[in-house]
Protein backbone atom coordinates (compact mmCIF):
# COMPACT_ATOMS: atom_id res chain seq x y z
CA UNK A 1 0.00 0.00 0.00
CA UNK A 2 1.43 3.48 -1.18
CA UNK A 3 2.28 6.28 1.96
CA UNK A 4 -1.53 7.81 1.46
CA UNK A 5 -3.67 4.55 1.49
CA UNK A 6 -1.61 3.74 4.46
CA UNK A 7 -2.58 7.27 6.24
CA UNK A 8 -6.09 6.77 5.16
CA UNK A 9 -5.58 9.31 2.50
CA UNK A 10 -6.78 9.25 -0.97
CA UNK A 11 -4.16 8.93 -3.78
CA UNK A 12 -3.57 12.45 -4.70
CA UNK A 13 -7.37 14.02 -5.77
CA UNK A 14 -9.03 17.23 -4.48
CA UNK A 15 -10.50 16.99 -0.79
CA UNK A 16 -13.52 18.25 -0.70
CA UNK A 17 -14.49 19.59 2.75
CA UNK A 18 -16.81 16.50 3.73
CA UNK A 19 -13.46 14.58 2.99
CA UNK A 20 -11.88 16.16 5.32
CA UNK A 21 -13.96 16.06 8.18
CA UNK A 22 -14.32 12.27 7.56
CA UNK A 23 -10.63 11.93 8.56
CA UNK A 24 -11.61 13.53 12.09
CA UNK A 25 -13.01 10.36 14.63
CA UNK A 26 -13.39 13.08 17.19
CA UNK A 27 -16.33 14.88 15.04
CA UNK A 28 -18.47 11.98 15.78
CA UNK A 29 -18.53 12.87 19.47
CA UNK A 30 -17.85 17.21 19.64
CA UNK A 31 -19.01 20.31 17.73
CA UNK A 32 -15.25 21.21 17.39
CA UNK A 33 -15.22 25.40 16.97
CA UNK A 34 -11.96 25.84 18.55
CA UNK A 35 -9.01 25.26 15.88
CA UNK A 36 -8.54 29.05 17.24
CA UNK A 37 -7.23 27.42 19.82
CA UNK A 38 -6.01 23.54 18.49
CA UNK A 39 -7.10 21.25 16.12
CA UNK A 40 -8.06 17.76 17.11
CA UNK A 41 -5.67 15.12 15.21
CA UNK A 42 -7.19 13.72 11.88
CA UNK A 43 -6.60 10.17 11.20
CA UNK A 44 -3.60 10.16 8.70
CA UNK A 45 -1.82 12.69 11.29
CA UNK A 46 -2.23 10.32 13.91
CA UNK A 47 -1.24 7.16 11.78
CA UNK A 48 2.18 9.09 10.35
CA UNK A 49 2.62 9.66 14.74
CA UNK A 50 2.09 5.83 15.44
CA UNK A 51 4.13 4.94 12.72
CA UNK A 52 6.81 6.72 13.92
CA UNK A 53 6.46 5.53 17.86
CA UNK A 54 6.19 1.56 16.22
CA UNK A 55 9.22 1.80 14.72
CA UNK A 56 11.11 3.86 17.51
CA UNK A 57 10.04 0.66 19.51
CA UNK A 58 11.06 -1.81 17.16
CA UNK A 59 13.97 -0.97 15.98
CA UNK A 60 15.30 2.28 17.62
CA UNK A 61 16.74 4.83 16.20
CA UNK A 62 18.12 2.82 13.16
CA UNK A 63 15.85 5.14 11.02
CA UNK A 64 17.56 8.36 11.91
CA UNK A 65 19.37 8.66 8.35
CA UNK A 66 16.11 8.40 6.34
CA UNK A 67 14.48 10.84 9.00
CA UNK A 68 16.72 13.08 8.03
CA UNK A 69 16.01 13.00 4.31
CA UNK A 70 12.63 13.38 5.29
CA UNK A 71 12.84 16.15 7.19
CA UNK A 72 14.39 18.01 4.41
CA UNK A 73 11.25 17.33 2.13
CA UNK A 74 8.97 18.28 4.83
CA UNK A 75 11.10 21.50 4.54
CA UNK A 76 10.77 21.40 0.76
CA UNK A 77 6.69 20.83 0.87
CA UNK A 78 6.28 23.10 3.84
CA UNK A 79 8.44 26.23 2.20
CA UNK A 80 6.10 25.83 -1.21
CA UNK A 81 3.18 25.99 0.53
CA UNK A 82 3.72 29.32 2.42
CA UNK A 83 5.76 30.72 -0.64
CA UNK A 84 9.26 30.42 0.48
CA UNK A 85 12.73 29.14 -0.35
CA UNK A 86 13.71 25.67 1.57
CA UNK A 87 16.52 27.38 2.57
CA UNK A 88 14.43 29.81 4.02
CA UNK A 89 12.15 27.52 6.14
CA UNK A 90 13.51 26.35 10.51
CA UNK A 91 11.80 24.13 12.73
CA UNK A 92 11.42 25.80 16.07
CA UNK A 93 9.73 24.61 19.41
CA UNK A 94 7.44 27.57 19.00
CA UNK A 95 5.99 31.10 17.24
CA UNK A 96 7.14 32.71 20.17
CA UNK A 97 10.86 31.62 19.81
CA UNK A 98 10.50 32.33 16.16
CA UNK A 99 9.77 35.76 17.50
CA UNK A 100 13.15 35.77 19.71
CA UNK A 101 14.87 35.01 16.24
CA UNK A 102 13.49 37.70 14.61
CA UNK A 103 14.07 40.06 17.07
CA UNK A 104 17.72 39.19 17.76
CA UNK A 105 18.24 39.57 13.05
CA UNK A 106 16.30 43.39 13.68
CA UNK A 107 19.13 43.63 16.67
CA UNK A 108 21.69 42.63 14.41
CA UNK A 109 21.11 45.34 11.71
CA UNK A 110 20.21 48.38 14.16
CA UNK A 111 16.69 48.05 14.29
CA UNK A 112 15.50 49.29 17.46
CA UNK A 113 11.56 49.83 16.87
CA UNK A 114 9.08 47.94 15.21
CA UNK A 115 5.01 48.76 14.40
CA UNK A 116 2.22 46.51 15.77
CA UNK A 117 -1.31 46.30 16.76
CA UNK A 118 -2.65 47.10 19.84
CA UNK A 119 -3.81 43.70 20.58
CA UNK A 120 -1.96 41.36 19.09
CA UNK A 121 -1.26 38.06 20.37
CA UNK A 122 2.30 37.91 23.37
CA UNK A 123 4.36 35.07 21.04
CA UNK A 124 4.53 38.34 18.86
CA UNK A 125 5.18 41.35 21.96
CA UNK A 126 6.71 39.45 24.53
CA UNK A 127 10.03 37.98 22.26
CA UNK A 128 10.43 42.06 21.08
CA UNK A 129 10.24 43.47 24.32
CA UNK A 130 11.99 40.66 25.89
CA UNK A 131 14.96 41.32 23.85
CA UNK A 132 15.31 45.28 24.44
CA UNK A 133 13.38 46.71 21.46
CA UNK A 134 10.76 49.26 21.59
CA UNK A 135 7.48 48.49 20.20
CA UNK A 136 4.71 50.77 19.33
CA UNK A 137 1.09 50.08 19.26
CA UNK A 138 -1.68 50.87 17.26
CA UNK A 139 -4.84 51.40 18.76
CA UNK A 140 -7.79 49.15 17.24
CA UNK A 141 -11.00 51.10 16.09
CA UNK A 142 -14.25 50.69 17.72
CA UNK A 143 -15.24 48.62 15.21
CA UNK A 144 -12.69 46.07 15.50
CA UNK A 145 -10.50 46.95 12.29
CA UNK A 146 -6.93 48.45 12.07
CA UNK A 147 -6.92 50.33 8.50
CA UNK A 148 -3.92 50.67 6.83
CA UNK A 149 -4.17 54.71 7.39
CA UNK A 150 -3.52 53.98 11.07
CA UNK A 151 -0.32 52.11 10.74
CA UNK A 152 0.64 54.46 7.79
CA UNK A 153 0.05 57.49 10.55
CA UNK A 154 1.93 55.27 13.53
CA UNK A 155 5.14 55.36 11.55
CA UNK A 156 8.48 56.88 13.17
CA UNK A 157 11.50 57.85 11.64
CA UNK A 158 12.59 55.53 14.49
CA UNK A 159 10.29 53.00 13.04
CA UNK A 160 12.25 49.96 11.75
CA UNK A 161 10.28 47.10 11.38
CA UNK A 162 6.24 46.26 11.06
CA UNK A 163 5.32 43.47 13.24
CA UNK A 164 1.54 42.08 12.61
CA UNK A 165 -0.45 38.44 12.68
CA UNK A 166 -2.54 38.10 9.61
CA UNK A 167 -5.88 37.25 11.45
CA UNK A 168 -5.98 38.79 15.19
CA UNK A 169 -6.56 36.00 17.75
CA UNK A 170 -9.31 37.84 19.88
CA UNK A 171 -11.51 38.93 16.93
CA UNK A 172 -10.87 37.25 13.65
CA UNK A 173 -9.97 40.49 11.94
CA UNK A 174 -7.78 39.49 9.09
CA UNK A 175 -5.46 42.52 8.32
CA UNK A 176 -5.16 43.84 4.85
CA UNK A 177 -1.62 41.92 4.66
CA UNK A 178 -1.13 43.44 1.20
CA UNK A 179 -1.61 46.57 1.81
CA UNK A 180 0.88 46.41 4.98
CA UNK A 181 3.44 44.68 2.95
CA UNK A 182 3.26 47.73 0.20
CA UNK A 183 3.58 50.65 3.14
CA UNK A 184 6.15 48.32 3.96
CA UNK A 185 8.00 48.44 0.76
CA UNK A 186 7.57 52.06 0.60
CA UNK A 187 8.56 53.19 3.93
CA UNK A 188 11.78 50.54 3.13
CA UNK A 189 10.61 48.96 6.50
CA UNK A 190 10.91 45.40 7.75
CA UNK A 191 7.81 43.31 7.53
CA UNK A 192 7.70 40.48 10.30
CA UNK A 193 4.81 38.51 10.01
CA UNK A 194 3.30 35.96 12.78
CA UNK A 195 1.30 33.48 10.53
CA UNK A 196 0.25 31.02 13.99
CA UNK A 197 -4.09 32.02 13.05
CA UNK A 198 -3.55 32.08 9.24
CA UNK A 199 -1.80 29.05 8.06
CA UNK A 200 -4.15 26.13 7.33
CA UNK A 201 -7.00 28.50 6.99
CA UNK A 202 -5.64 31.70 4.96
CA UNK A 203 -3.12 31.45 2.06
CA UNK A 204 0.05 32.86 2.47
CA UNK A 205 2.83 34.05 0.20
CA UNK A 206 6.16 35.33 1.98
CA UNK A 207 7.98 36.17 -1.09
CA UNK A 208 4.89 37.94 -3.24
CA UNK A 209 4.54 39.86 -0.30
CA UNK A 210 7.64 40.41 0.14
CA UNK A 211 7.65 39.22 3.79
CA UNK A 212 11.12 38.72 5.78
CA UNK A 213 9.96 36.69 8.41
CA UNK A 214 6.97 34.41 9.06
CA UNK A 215 6.86 33.04 12.43
CA UNK A 216 4.33 29.98 12.99
CA UNK A 217 2.75 26.84 15.05
CA UNK A 218 1.81 23.38 14.14
CA UNK A 219 -1.61 22.73 16.69
CA UNK A 220 -4.19 25.21 14.95
CA UNK A 221 -5.52 25.44 11.58
CA UNK A 222 -2.98 23.70 10.51
CA UNK A 223 -3.85 20.34 12.66
CA UNK A 224 -0.16 18.72 12.99
CA UNK A 225 -0.56 18.35 16.96
CA UNK A 226 1.74 20.66 19.44
CA UNK A 227 5.18 21.40 19.24
CA UNK A 228 6.42 22.59 16.35
CA UNK A 229 7.12 25.68 14.91
CA UNK A 230 8.27 26.98 11.85
CA UNK A 231 10.20 30.09 10.87
CA UNK A 232 10.58 31.56 7.76
CA UNK A 233 13.75 33.62 7.26
CA UNK A 234 14.34 35.67 4.07
CA UNK A 235 17.62 34.87 2.29
CA UNK A 236 18.92 38.53 3.12
CA UNK A 237 19.16 38.00 6.74
CA UNK A 238 20.33 34.50 6.93
CA UNK A 239 24.08 35.80 7.47
CA UNK A 240 22.32 37.23 10.68
CA UNK A 241 21.43 34.41 12.93
CA UNK A 242 21.62 34.47 16.41
CA UNK A 243 22.18 30.77 17.18
CA UNK A 244 24.05 27.44 16.24
CA UNK A 245 24.75 23.64 17.07
CA UNK A 246 26.66 21.15 15.49
CA UNK A 247 23.90 20.46 13.10
CA UNK A 248 24.40 23.99 11.58
CA UNK A 249 27.36 23.34 10.18
CA UNK A 250 27.90 21.65 6.66
CA UNK A 251 27.59 18.29 5.91
CA UNK A 252 31.45 17.23 6.10
CA UNK A 253 31.63 19.23 8.86
CA UNK A 254 29.43 18.57 11.57
CA UNK A 255 31.82 15.67 13.32
CA UNK A 256 34.34 18.52 13.85
CA UNK A 257 34.55 20.37 17.26
CA UNK A 258 35.82 23.37 15.58
CA UNK A 259 34.73 23.49 11.83
CA UNK A 260 35.96 26.11 9.76
CA UNK A 261 37.33 28.05 12.63
CA UNK A 262 40.38 30.70 12.92
CA UNK A 263 42.90 28.69 14.45
CA UNK A 264 45.92 29.57 15.94
CA UNK A 265 48.06 27.13 17.69
CA UNK A 266 50.37 27.14 20.80
CA UNK A 267 52.48 25.25 23.03
CA UNK A 268 49.11 24.93 25.23
CA UNK A 269 47.21 23.60 22.61
CA UNK A 270 45.54 26.42 20.22
CA UNK A 271 42.96 29.15 20.09
CA UNK A 272 39.66 29.17 18.48
CA UNK A 273 37.67 31.71 16.83
CA UNK A 274 34.62 31.78 14.93
CA UNK A 275 32.39 28.66 13.03
CA UNK A 276 31.58 27.82 9.81
CA UNK A 277 28.02 28.00 9.68
CA UNK A 278 25.74 27.11 6.78
CA UNK A 279 24.09 30.19 5.09
CA UNK A 280 20.37 28.49 5.68
CA UNK A 281 17.54 29.27 8.13
CA UNK A 282 17.47 25.59 9.44
CA UNK A 283 21.80 26.58 10.69
CA UNK A 284 19.33 27.83 14.07
CA UNK A 285 17.97 24.03 15.03
CA UNK A 286 21.45 23.48 15.70
CA UNK A 287 20.84 19.63 16.98
CA UNK A 288 18.63 16.90 16.51
CA UNK A 289 14.88 17.82 16.08
CA UNK A 290 11.57 16.10 17.13
CA UNK A 291 11.52 13.54 14.62
CA UNK A 292 7.60 12.04 15.62
CA UNK A 293 6.35 15.96 14.94
CA UNK A 294 8.02 16.24 11.75
CA UNK A 295 6.23 12.82 10.54
CA UNK A 296 2.85 14.68 12.07
CA UNK A 297 3.76 17.40 9.83
CA UNK A 298 4.23 15.89 6.69
CA UNK A 299 1.20 14.45 7.16
CA UNK A 300 -1.38 17.53 7.98
CA UNK A 301 0.51 19.60 4.70
CA UNK A 302 -0.59 16.25 2.53
CA UNK A 303 -4.26 16.59 3.70
CA UNK A 304 -3.81 20.65 2.96
CA UNK A 305 -2.48 20.20 -0.33
CA UNK A 306 -5.24 18.24 -0.92
CA UNK A 307 -7.97 20.70 0.34
CA UNK A 308 -6.06 23.24 -1.20
CA UNK A 309 -6.43 26.42 1.56
CA UNK A 310 -7.95 28.90 -0.96
CA UNK A 311 -11.29 25.80 -0.79
CA UNK A 312 -10.55 26.14 3.38
CA UNK A 313 -10.82 30.10 3.43
CA UNK A 314 -14.27 29.90 1.20
CA UNK A 315 -15.81 26.76 3.08
CA UNK A 316 -14.65 28.83 6.08
CA UNK A 317 -16.26 31.99 4.88
CA UNK A 318 -19.83 30.60 4.13
CA UNK A 319 -19.94 29.38 7.38
CA UNK A 320 -18.86 32.38 9.22
CA UNK A 321 -21.75 34.98 7.09
CA UNK A 322 -24.13 32.17 8.82
CA UNK A 323 -22.87 32.05 12.43
CA UNK A 324 -22.50 35.49 12.10
CA UNK A 325 -26.40 35.98 11.05
CA UNK A 326 -27.37 33.75 13.74
CA UNK A 327 -25.54 35.50 16.81
CA UNK A 328 -26.62 39.31 15.14
CA UNK A 329 -30.22 37.96 14.80
CA UNK A 330 -30.12 36.42 18.68
CA UNK A 331 -28.48 40.40 19.95
CA UNK A 332 -24.94 39.58 19.82
CA UNK A 333 -22.64 41.44 18.03
CA UNK A 334 -19.20 40.07 17.00
CA UNK A 335 -16.04 42.66 17.95
CA UNK A 336 -14.98 42.76 14.41
CA UNK A 337 -17.01 43.22 11.21
CA UNK A 338 -18.43 40.89 9.56
CA UNK A 339 -16.99 42.04 5.75
CA UNK A 340 -15.37 38.74 4.34
CA UNK A 341 -12.24 40.94 2.74
CA UNK A 342 -11.22 41.17 6.80
CA UNK A 343 -12.59 37.88 7.96
CA UNK A 344 -10.91 35.01 8.95
CA UNK A 345 -12.48 31.52 10.42
CA UNK A 346 -12.32 33.55 13.98
CA UNK A 347 -15.65 35.44 15.67
CA UNK A 348 -15.74 36.39 19.26
CA UNK A 349 -19.29 37.62 20.96
CA UNK A 350 -18.87 39.34 24.29
CA UNK A 351 -21.53 37.48 26.41
CA UNK A 352 -22.94 38.10 30.03
CA UNK A 353 -21.16 36.92 32.61
CA UNK A 354 -18.00 35.35 32.57
CA UNK A 355 -17.18 34.12 29.15
CA UNK A 356 -14.95 30.98 30.86
CA UNK A 357 -18.71 30.14 32.28
CA UNK A 358 -20.31 29.93 29.38
CA UNK A 359 -17.46 27.88 27.62
CA UNK A 360 -17.93 25.32 30.21
CA UNK A 361 -21.66 25.36 29.47
CA UNK A 362 -21.08 24.61 26.19
CA UNK A 363 -19.21 21.85 26.80
CA UNK A 364 -21.02 19.96 29.25
CA UNK A 365 -24.64 20.27 27.81
CA UNK A 366 -24.17 20.45 24.30
CA UNK A 367 -20.25 18.93 23.64
CA UNK A 368 -19.56 22.13 21.89
CA UNK A 369 -16.13 23.15 21.89
CA UNK A 370 -15.20 26.99 21.97
CA UNK A 371 -12.67 29.00 24.26
CA UNK A 372 -12.81 32.42 26.13
CA UNK A 373 -10.85 35.19 24.44
CA UNK A 374 -10.94 38.66 23.88
CA UNK A 375 -13.67 39.46 26.48
CA UNK A 376 -16.03 37.07 25.25
CA UNK A 377 -16.71 33.79 23.71
CA UNK A 378 -13.88 32.49 20.61
CA UNK A 379 -15.72 30.40 18.01
CA UNK A 380 -13.84 29.51 15.05
CA UNK A 381 -14.99 27.65 12.14
CA UNK A 382 -12.69 25.20 10.06
CA UNK A 383 -12.81 23.21 6.83
CA UNK A 384 -14.32 20.02 8.45
CA UNK A 385 -17.03 22.07 10.19
CA UNK A 386 -20.25 22.34 8.74
CA UNK A 387 -23.42 24.05 8.72
CA UNK A 388 -24.61 21.95 11.26
CA UNK A 389 -22.41 22.83 13.60
CA UNK A 390 -23.10 26.06 13.26
CA UNK A 391 -26.77 25.44 14.01
CA UNK A 392 -25.81 23.11 16.74
CA UNK A 393 -24.03 26.12 18.69
CA UNK A 394 -26.83 28.59 18.07
CA UNK A 395 -28.86 26.07 19.55
CA UNK A 396 -26.58 25.43 22.38
CA UNK A 397 -26.49 29.21 22.76
CA UNK A 398 -30.32 29.29 23.43
CA UNK A 399 -30.12 26.19 25.31
CA UNK A 400 -27.94 27.41 27.90
CA UNK A 401 -29.61 30.67 27.94
CA UNK A 402 -26.64 33.14 26.75
CA UNK A 403 -27.31 36.08 26.52
CA UNK A 404 -25.40 39.23 24.40
CA UNK A 405 -22.84 41.14 26.54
Amino acid sequence: MDRAGAFGLKPRMPFSPADVRALFPSLKDLVWLNAAASSPLCTPVAAAMRTNIDECERQGDLGFPKWLIQKEAVRARLAAFVGAKPNEVAFTPSTSFGFHVIAQCLKARGITEVLTLEHEFPSTTVPLLFDGLTVRGVRRRPDGSYPLEDLAAAIRPTTGAVAVSLVQFNSGYRVDVEGIAKLCRDRKLVLALNGAQAIGHVPIDVHALGASFLSMTSHKWLGAGYGTGMLVVAEPWLDVLPMAGWLSVKPESMWQAFPETRRVDDAAGFVANGAGVRREASAIEGGGGMWLNCHALDAALEVHEQVGVTTTLAHVTKLQAQLRSGLRSRGFSPNAPDDPACASGICVVPVQGPPEDVVRALIKQARVVTTPRGGGVRISTHVFNTDEDVARLLSAFDAVGVKPG
